[in-house]
């Protein structure tokens, strides 16, 4: 056996107990890399995080949700355990020493799948809102499930999405109450040698030749994407960073689907200081939540029927190897014990059609659905 299947099968073995035990810990596959880091936490207690956090000093796997409540807060899985090679049997022998974490009851709130009926209506009123010129843009989700118990299948699931989504930031994490996976090509900010990176994606179409051509993007597609351009200029702009090298927009494959994206760097010592102030300005971006931001929220939280908990949010290691590797959570699903809950939005502008709006969602829901039927 080659010196790379041991280095994985010691992992995968290392997230089997993981899982067996409901043990608190995060795996993750940065894009663009072939092998999985995993981050294990001693503590049956989940480290949350306040508003008096200083981000930039933290280390860890950072989990935060599209909006604070109480049942899902910012939290960091702590390393405890990291493993990004392979794992000794001395370390194998000590995590299967843990004690096992009970199942924690879940406090997030219960929620329905809702038709494509009621779904389309709401996109309605959304354009409707639009038109009369409150709104720019809105990005609503749904709630799509697959009923089955998915629990002893979850480290293949995991492996699966790292083998088909190699551009995509793939992770899995348990908190002991709630277990979510996904694999999501969106990221909001990433630090590398000094440099900082962030994105504007939005506007979806099925990867084929013909969609690599950003000529073919019509209008609308184009607007939704420029939007969030503007939006991340302006937050660099409140915060004073200039010399920023901006590429784009173009197209880029993610799975089965292709986007419109555009691409700043700019020097990190005018962050640094203030990592927490800068992701809060920075999300939700127009590519999750909307034009203008408080309005869009205020429309999202009376339409959506649903609590987007981790959804749209944002996750990623933080001084593990990497300095700082934070993506937006989409493209992903909450583990149920007899279901799970897949999550999928889009954006409105005024040029919409409810029918094409749905479309997309169902075509982005693809990239988990194609992997549970594998």
């Amino acid at each position: 056996m080659s010196k790379h299947q041991n280095k994985r099968n010691s992992l995968n073995r290392a997230l089997d107990i993981c899982l067996k035990k409901n043990l608190i810990f995060a795996a993750y596959r940065l894009p663009k890399h072939s092998e999985f880091n995993l981050t294990i936490q001693r503590s049956q207690n989940l480290h949350t995080l306040s508003e008096n956090t200083n981000y930039f000093d933290q280390k860890g796997f950072l989990v935060a949700p599209f909006t604070v409540k109480t049942s899902c807060p910012p939290f960091l899985i702590q390393p405890d355990f990291f493993f990004n090679t392979s794992i000794s049997s001395k370390d194998i022998e000590e995590l299967e020493s843990l004690d096992n974490l009970p199942p924690g009851k879940d406090d997030s709130e219960e929620f329905e799948e809702i038709s494509k009926a009621i779904y389309m209506e709401r996109i309605q009123q959304i354009i409707d809102k639009i038109q009369q010129g409150k709104l720019e843009k809105v990005v609503p989700s749904r709630i799509k499930t697959v009923n089955g118990n998915f629990s002893g299948k979850l480290s293949a699931i995991f492996n699966r999405l790292c083998s088909v989504y190699p551009n995509a930031f793939v992770y899995m994490f348990n908190t002991g109450k709630q277990l979510w996976a996904g694999a999501t090509p969106e990221p909001l900010l990433i630090a590398d040698n000094g440099t900082m990176h962030t994105a504007s994606i939005a506007g979806t179409k099925l990867y084929n030749q013909e969609n690599k051509n950003i000529g073919e993007w019509n209008s609308k597609e184009r607007l939704e994407q420029e939007y969030v351009t503007r939006f991340i200029s302006c937050v660099l702009s409140k915060f004073n960073i200039d010399n920023i090298k901006l590429e784009g927009p173009y197209t880029e494959q993610a799975g089965n689907l292709i986007h419109l994206k555009t691409h700043f760097s700019f020097h990190s010592k005018k962050v640094a200081g203030q990592l927490g102030n800068f992701l809060e300005e920075l999300h939700p971006t127009p590519a999750v939540c909307g034009i203008p931001r408080k309005e869009s929220f205020q429309l999202l939280e009376r339409l959506e029927p649903h609590n987007r908990e981790y959804y749209a949010g944002y996750l990623g290691p933080m001084g593990l190897g990497e300095s700082l590797s934070l993506f937006v959570n989409l493209r992903c699903m909450k583990v149920l014990q007899n279901k799970l809950a897949l999550y999928v939005g889009g954006g409105i502008t005024a040029d919409s059609v409810p029918e094409a709006e749905w479309n997309e969602t169902e075509i982005k829901s693809e990239t988990l659905l194609s992997v549970l039927t594998q």
